[in-house]
């Protein structure tokens, strides 16, 4: 089997980057001819994971321009946000489709502008994608709930699939003398948190809650490992953690690494693992800390609870007295203290990379079970509203006679005629923001109940339209029947296309009057 794997970027120590480098595994010792697709080069991974990377442009997969890409038998679409390369999953003819969503950090959480609006359409991109699928997979409860709930996604097409950590990596183990050499840290209590520090992630909490765990254990400290520069808001927040520790007397004891090379020696310097984030699709670096032995408090929000389960401490949100007594407790109670190492390491080892494999292989045999092992596997029952895999499930594009290919392909490229992620916006200063508001609560009394049935009624018709085309195309190609009948519904195929010409002028006209 040809697979391709689609995403922004490939960074070896983030999250994604490692389920997607778990896939790579998988399709390789599965014999499988496999491909990674990203807008950036690839970061902190083998040169053996980096041969199968490659950069390239939303244009030169929409365009086919890739050998690998064009004859790929199954595509998964990485989406953390949206990015360029995500729209070919609009373009795709063949193969089957999986869209993992890790989940996009809600707007509000960030202090740029311009980030903050970079989320909006993240999220409203997420319903249009996945429809284009034939499976949505991710990495949590909570983030299927949002699939369904707020992304409008057919709930018998989401699949749960936690990631996996790697437990020869993530072990149990002294802590590194080079480190605390490094660090200055011998005779200190360390309490460490991985992650960007992004809005969500709430580290001015940490700061303030080491200034009262110290009170108790003078010499706590608290190390946070993690993007600190990736972008300026991320700077921002780092600046004002920093700040604060030494307006609370505590900037001596508060460590920002940045991104480091190797994590699990960090997981084996800590004693404690906390983080105050109030927002997680599933949080890799709960499971991380558990497999290296280190007790983990965290906040009650969002997918911790599900990662947890019994083997770590959940907090109220936002509640640093909360959080500052679970960590003291830790560090005073060695019962305590043991009693969650052990389930913690228990907990790590329902997520091991064999059962994410077996997992994993479950999804794929589900997507690609319909893939046509000849040009056309037979006859198929087809729902008039399921615009989502005519191309794929059923049908092996390639092998439609040249005669009607070209036009096929032009009229599937038509039938989407709405741009689902349009959001209204005004570039004017200061007043802008209630220009936009403004328009969008006028334009939503005609929009909602008239134009949106309308064009989605269009949609529908278009998607259909071609699918039967599609289905006929085969079956010509099949069945071989005599030219002078192949050019009579030749001229049937170009009488319903301008049909469907004229009903999208007659819609047109009637949203401009």
């Amino acid at each position: 089997m040809r697979v391709s794997i689609i995403n922004l970027n490939l960074v070896g120590q983030d999250a994604i980057g490692g389920i997607i480098l778990d896939q790579l595994q998988f399709f390789r010792r599965n014999g499988d001819e496999v491909q990674v697709y990203t807008l950036h080069p690839p970061v902190g991974v083998t040169d053996g994971e980096a041969a199968a990377v490659r950069v390239v442009t939303a244009g030169d997969l929409i365009g086919q321009r890739d050998e690998h890409f064009a004859t790929s038998d199954l595509y998964v679409y990485h989406y953390p946000s949206r990015h360029p390369l995500m729209e070919s999953i609009k373009t795709l003819a063949r193969g089957a489709v999986i869209f993992y969503f890790h989940n996009v950090t809600p707007p509000e959480f960030w202090e740029d502008e311009a980030e903050r609006e970079q989320l909006r359409a993240s999220l409203e991109g997420v319903s249009v994608l996945a429809s284009y699928a034939d499976l949505a997979v991710t990495d949590s409860e909570y983030n299927a709930e949002q699939l369904v709930n707020d992304h409008r996604v057919d709930p018998d097409r989401v699949r749960v699939l936690p990631p996996a950590v790697p437990l020869d990596q993530f072990s149990p183990g002294p802590k590194p003398p080079d480190l605390l050499e490094q660090y200055g840290l011998a005779g200190k209590r360390i309490i460490l948190y991985v992650g960007r520090m992004a809005g969500n992630k709430r580290v001015d909490l940490l700061v303030e809650a080491l200034a009262q765990v110290r009170q108790e254990v003078p010499n706590a400290v608290l190390m946070l490992v993690g993007d600190k520069d990736g972008n300026p808001s991320f700077q921002a927040i780092t600046a004002a953690a920093q700040a604060r520790a030494t307006e609370l007397g505590v900037a001596d004891g508060v460590i920002f690494t940045g991104r480091v090379d190797e994590l699990p020696p960090y997981y084996r310097l800590a004693d404690v693992y906390a983080t105050a984030s109030l927002h997680e699709g599933f949080g890799v670096p709960l499971l991380e800390a558990m497999a290296s032995g280190t007790p983990v408090v965290a906040t009650d929000a969002t997918a911790h609870p599900s990662v947890l389960g019994d083997a770590g401490v959940l907090v109220a949100p936002g509640h640093v007295e909360a959080l500052t007594g679970q960590i003291t407790h830790l560090l005073q109670d060695d019962a305590r203290y043991g009693e969650l190492v052990q389930r913690g390491l228990a907990r790590a080892r329902d997520f091991s990379l064999e059962a994410y494999w077996r997992g994993w292989a479950d999804v794929i045999h589900e997507a690609t079970q319909w893939l046509p092992q000849a040009a056309y596997p037979g006859p198929v029952t087809i729902s008039g509203d399921d615009k989502r895999r005519f191309r794929r499930q059923y049908i092996d594009v390639e092998a439609i006679g040249s005669l009607l290919d070209d036009d096929l392909r032009q009229l599937e490229s038509k039938a989407e005629v709405v741009d689902h992620a349009y959001a209204v916006r005004s570039q004017l200063p200061v007043i802008g923001p209630f220009i936009a508001w403004l328009r969008r609560n006028l334009t939503s009394h005609l929009k909602e109940p008239y134009v949106d049935p309308t064009f989605g009624k269009q949609e529908a018709f278009n998607w259909q339209t071609v699918q039967t085309l599609q289905i006929m195309a085969a079956q010509l190609t099949r069945s071989q029947i005599d030219p002078a009948e192949l050019a009579a519904l030749q001229e049937r195929i170009n009488a319903l296309e301008q049909q469907v010409a004229d009903l999208q002028s007659t819609l047109a006209r009637a949203i401009e009057n």
